[in-house]
């Protein structure tokens, strides 16, 4: 065999094994991404449930930011977390869509309005959160 064939092949097995190594490794961080985002999700539970009124508004506002991190995750882009939910439509039933719409809100007036929130406001709203946060990262 020629040697510059031989070189060919040996630079393009090199290139072929670089590649895999950077694949997996890119897996690899997605995987810990998600647990991250997964892992402050499950940290917030306990906020939904407090009686303290700021601890609950403070859990609505980080709830919500993980639903944009994780939207900005699936899509793979820097959107505002409004602007990402219309373009997810689809992953979601009607009613869950609208649920989903209305926490979203509910976190804008605590941030614009000073709405206050009860408690068992703040644990449906975790529910919403937790089930559309998991279904978006599925």
């Amino acid at each position: 065999m020629d040697k510059a064939l031989i070189i060919t092949i040996l630079i393009l097995i090199c290139v072929a094994v670089l590649f895999l190594l950077a694949s997996q490794n890119q897996r690899k961080e997605k995987q810990k991404a998600i647990s991250r985002m997964l892992n402050s999700l499950e940290a917030l539970k306990a906020g939904a449930a407090s009686e303290d009124l700021a601890r609950r508004r403070d859990t609505i506002i980080k709830l919500d930011n993980i639903l944009s991190k994780s939207l900005q995750y699936r899509l793979s882009n820097s959107g505002l977390c409004g602007d990402n939910l219309k373009l997810i439509k689809k992953r979601f039933k009607k009613n869950e869509y609208e649920r989903l719409w209305e926490v979203h809100k509910i976190r804008n007036k605590i941030v614009h309005d000073d709405l206050d929130i009860t408690e068992s406001e703040a644990q449906e709203a975790y529910k919403i959160y937790n089930m559309s946060i998991h279904r978006i990262l599925k």
